[in-house]
């Protein structure tokens, strides 16, 4: 049975604001070497059992193509499901190598990344509709 905890309405906004503050930021650089990039990227940060990550599952492959950029899926799976769920765009982080370099503490997490590794946007969490996502990355 879920838990429901009630916090006081200034809370979100200000926990909002740490985690993505603490997570990647526009401008940095981070060399990407393993990803083989060959033009602009979204990378998706995903976890199992993560309800943001489901709802982002239904529309991430369509908003990638709409915006003209390439997918990659960095999936922090720890257990059996199968590896082809998304193909050649799936990256397994089981060792949280990805996740490390990119500070990645919640799921789910975009980060679109340029072909040398500047990120040109990040969202941490946040919104679940494919409309917000690609307005907050400039995918539009």
């Amino acid at each position: 049975m879920p838990v429901q905890i009630r916090l006081p309405r200034f809370l979100g906004p200000l926990m909002d604001q740490l985690v993505a503050a603490s997570g990647p930021r526009p401008g940095e650089t981070i060399p990407l070497p393993s990803l083989n990039l060959t033009r602009r990227t979204l990378l998706y940060f995903k976890a199992e059992a993560c309800v943001g990550c489901d709802q982002i599952d239904l529309f991430i492959g369509r908003l990638a193509a709409t915006a003209g950029v390439d997918l990659r899926v960095i999936d922090a799976r720890r257990g059996t499901l199968p590896d082809h769920a998304y193909g050649e765009q799936l990256v397994l982080d089981r060792g949280a190598e990805l996740r490390r370099q990119y500070r990645v503490r919640v799921f789910p997490t975009l980060v679109l990344t340029s072909v040398a590794g500047k990120i040109e946007g990040a969202l941490v969490g946040g919104p679940k509709d494919e409309a917000q996502i690609s307005a907050r990355l400039g995918l539009t």
